[in-house]
């Protein structure tokens, strides 16, 4: 019985270490995997720290650059609330002067009103439009005169030349309100030759007002009692006309009377629309405001 106690003893021995054994093999294969996972799980941590540092440096670079953003719209907004403030005080300006000068002209809405101002008033330029009309008619007698007077030789010239009468004919046109000033050479004789003999005589200050201003000027068929200078702008066909009257000042003043407003007739406004009066000095502002709307 002792052997057979001994030899179980043994046995259970064996099988005992060989089950601690295997146990604690299995430990040291489990410690391993959770070592593997805990630094696996470190690597996975530190990384996401990472990119949440990223992120929030992201995010603060977006929130200072939304903020200068935001700052340059709020100095551009700034400016421009400026700029229309600017505007709007000078139409304010612009339309109190408009309506100035309509309460002005409204006592000369018609031409009757204007001859009937002339004559009471008795304005000296009246009397040299009927001067300018007298020096009309002396010249065509001249020229009557001219045709018919012998010749030293005793022969008879029975026509003048075209050309001195469409002299003639052209310094009658632009005698009208200046016929008291001396013209200068470029004002009586246009320097390309190659123009037509009939038109060379036109007023070479009267050519580089009409390159500036984009309108043709001329001076109407007139009469003795009104002398016009009238303007056309021909891409659109506005025209109108301006003359010289004298206030009860005794004042010089220019009358402005619409023809035609052309393609315009949508876009302009009222004092477009208007006889109005208006001095020289304004007359810088009136052509302003007429190319304004002639760019339209």
């Amino acid at each position: 019985m002792e052997t057979l106690y001994s030899k179980l003893y043994n046995k259970y021995t064996k099988l005992k270490s060989k089950k601690d054994s295997e146990l604690e093999q299995l430990n040291l294969d489990q410690e391993e995997k959770f070592k593997t996972y805990v630094s696996e799980a470190d690597a996975l941590i530190n990384y996401l720290i990472s990119e949440k540092d990223k992120l929030h440096e992201e995010i603060g670079n977006l929130r200072e650059e939304v903020a200068s953003i935001r700052d340059a719209k709020d100095k551009e907004q700034e400016k421009y609330e400026k700029i229309l403030i600017e505007e709007n005080q000078k139409n304010k300006e612009l339309l109190e002067e408009i309506e100035r000068l309509q309460k002005k002209g409204s006592h000369f809405s018609s031409s009757d009103d204007l001859l009937a101002i002339e004559q009471v008033s008795g304005s000296p330029l009246s009397s040299g439009r009927s001067n300018t009309s007298s020096r009309r008619k002396r010249r065509r007698n001249g020229v009557k005169e001219v045709e018919v007077s012998p010749s030293v030789g005793g022969q008879h010239d029975h026509t003048l030349p075209e050309q001195s009468v469409n002299t003639l004919d052209k310094e009658n046109i632009f005698s009208g309100p200046f016929s008291h000033a001396n013209q200068p050479t470029c004002c009586r004789q246009r320097l390309d030759p190659s123009v037509n003999a009939s038109d060379s005589r036109i007023c070479m200050f009267q050519e580089l007002v009409e390159c500036l201003l984009d309108l043709k000027f001329s001076i109407p068929t007139q009469t003795d009692d009104n002398v016009i200078i009238s303007a056309v702008h021909e891409s659109s066909g506005y025209s109108f006309s301006l003359g010289w009257v004298k206030n009860t000042a005794g004042e010089e003043e220019l009358m402005y009377r619409v023809f035609s407003l052309g393609t315009f007739e949508r876009v302009a406004p009222e004092w477009m629309r208007d006889v109005m009066l208006f001095s020289k000095s304004m007359c810088r502002v009136f052509f302003k405001r007429v190319s304004k709307i002639a760019k339209l």
